[in-house]
């Protein structure tokens, strides 16, 4: 709207002498649209204009603040009074920290025994160890703030008698890959971390469980009887067979996606899970705001297939103060031929002394995924590249759950 705006009357003209400066410009006054009055000198800044920076600045700080904090008030403004405060992680609570404003927010965690919390994991030498615990929130610290190389981790926390111990290092050297290879028989993908994995115990209970490159690449299909038949896996044979690394007779038919159903690796004496379909993972638990003290995730193996998709073995663990969670994921694109994600996911409960084991399997065409994709939603490439978008539109083949009680 056009703004009424009307001159403040000038001073008379002065009797002085007039001196050599300039005449100084009176100021305008505006009577803005909803009634506030603004004044603004030639060159200078329009007060309302800064009235509105203000505004937008409240604005922002109020969007930051915990529902609870602006609901019933909608022009609220932070001060240093109510500005969210977090409090430091103590091992010896019984509740784990929640965020407060200048009111106390109730607590959605639930109540849990006080834990026994070790880093390292008591059974692990402290010189093995060089990742600290963050003095704020208590979080492991990974990586390592302590640079090294090769760059090797093995950070470790224990949790009453639970233990959880990581392992990553750097890609295997060409005398590990030529044992590897002997071993398994076939050519190992183009990059294979052999030595990083993610092991769990419970020594009081007997209970082991690991996750590791080499026992993952054991359950390829070394037969070919499930190989996908596509034009260009000639050509990727052909570059194995001619390749500089390559063992003689090596290269034979066999699963060239490198897909396999890895659910873990138990020790000998280990108490072995049982299939119960009647037990889920209780997502309601893991949605709970619990602080997170260890959180690691790896990359076991990766091929890119002859530039014409993706096959990645990954791990990945998150430790809370009453529970853990595990994801093993294969994924696999091959492009304008498949999507296939296998998913192991390891629950463990630690007061209740519950393992729970999901191993899901998921598969679609290629064109299926592609038809998914919104034409509105610019390059599809970049769905097509994202694993969790990917698992939310393959169809479920196949879900197996077991689990045991200690």
């Amino acid at each position: 709207m056009s703004q009424d705006k009307f001159t403040v009357p000038q001073n008379k003209p002065s009797s002085k002498k007039p001196t050599d400066r300039a005449p100084t410009q009176s100021p305008t006054v505006a009577l803005a649209s909803n009634g506030t009055i603004s004044s603004r000198t030639p060159g200078g800044i329009n007060t309302v204009h800064i009235n509105a920076a203000r505004e937008m600045f409240a604005s922002t700080a109020r969007a930051r603040q915990p529902p609870s904090s602006v609901a019933t008030n909608p022009n609220y403004i932070p001060n240093a009074s109510n500005i969210i405060k977090r409090q430091p992680f103590d091992f010896n609570a019984i509740e784990p920290p929640v965020e407060t404003t200048g009111t106390q927010l109730p607590s959605t965690s639930s109540t849990f025994t006080k834990p026994e919390i070790q880093v390292p994991a008591k059974n692990h030498d402290k010189s093995q160890c060089t990742n600290p615990q963050c003095a704020h929130c208590g979080r492991v610290i990974i990586p390592s703030p302590v640079a090294s190389f090769p760059l090797v981790e093995t950070p470790s926390i224990s949790i009453n008698d639970w233990e959880i111990y990581t392992t990553k290092k750097p890609i295997l050297n060409a005398e590990e890959i030529d044992m590897e290879e002997s071993r398994l028989g076939i050519p190992v993908p183009e990059m294979i971390f052999g030595h990083n994995k993610i092991e769990i115990k419970n020594q009081l209970k007997n209970f082991n469980i690991s996750f590791n490159t080499p026992d993952a690449l054991s359950l390829v299909d070394t037969t070919g009887e499930n190989l996908i038949q596509v034009s260009y896996s000639k050509e990727w044979f052909s570059t194995r067979e001619t390749g500089t690394n390559d063992i003689k007779g090596i290269v034979k038919p066999f699963d060239w996606t490198y897909t396999t159903n890895y659910k873990g690796s138990f020790t000998n004496d280990s108490i072995k899970l049982i299939e119960n379909s009647e037990f889920q993972i209780p997502l309601d638990k893991l949605k709970k705001p619990d602080p997170i003290l260890f959180f690691d995730d790896m990359v076991l193996y990766e091929d890119e297939l002859g530039d014409n998709g993706i096959s990645i073995l990954s791990c990945k663990i998150r430790v809370m103060p009453e529970r853990l969670l595990l994801l093993t994921r294969f994924f696999l694109r091959v492009d304008n031929v498949i999507f296939r994600i296998r998913d192991t996911r390891i629950y463990i409960d630690f007061n209740e002394n519950l393992i729970i084991r999901e191993y899901k399997e998921q598969e679609a065409s290629y064109q299926d995924i592609i038809r998914k994709v919104s034409p509105l939603a610019g390059d599809p490439r970049s769905f097509l590249r994202d694993q969790n978008w990917i698992a939310s539109k393959l169809p479920v083949v196949k879900v197996v759950v077991d689990s045991a009680k200690l």
